[in-house]
């Protein structure tokens, strides 16, 4: 739920996925989801393209900003003027490179398939607001390793 202002997201927990509950079930594993929500469990160097949350909730339900922007997997639906496109591409890379970087250290965790980022027009880069995904994807799958997001963001220069 998008507030009226536009300015916070409710990820209301709507029970889809009963592992979630798995995850946050002690007071230790709700800790670990509340320092993944204010950030405090990733590198400086990807701190700033992952979104924060608040007022987490027992059963994971949380608050977040909402970022406006242009989700990377619809990248292609929108009209972008040259300077926004041009942005995105540019972004794309440092991120890639960031990404590259903490999987080579083996600190990547996460789900970074298009559909979780965005690139937001008031923080002018790409930010991951799937922040469950730290949960289920540490380690990261095999089907969603670092070949294959380096694949993910390879389309979207290819579309170019």
């Amino acid at each position: 739920m998008i507030s009226n202002d536009e300015s916070i997201i409710y990820k209301k927990n709507n029970f889809s996925n009963p592992q979630l509950l798995d995850l946050i079930n002690t007071p230790e594993k709700l800790e670990n989801f509340s320092r993944i929500l204010d950030g405090r469990v990733f590198a400086p160097e990807i701190q700033e393209h992952i979104s924060k949350g608040h007022d987490l909730e027992a059963n994971g339900s949380y608050k977040s900003e909402f970022l406006h922007g242009y989700r990377l997997d619809l990248l292609g639906s929108y009209t972008l003027d040259s300077v926004v496109y041009s942005s995105v591409l540019d972004q794309c890379q440092v991120l890639v490179s960031r990404l590259v970087q903490l999987d080579a250290k083996k600190e990547l965790t996460g789900d970074w398939a298009l559909h979780n980022l965005v690139y937001s027009l008031k923080y002018k880069r790409i930010i991951n607001v799937d922040l469950e995904g730290f949960l289920f994807y540490d380690p990261l799958p095999e089907w969603a390793n670092i070949r294959f997001i380096q694949e993910w963001f390879d389309s979207i220069t290819r579309e170019s």
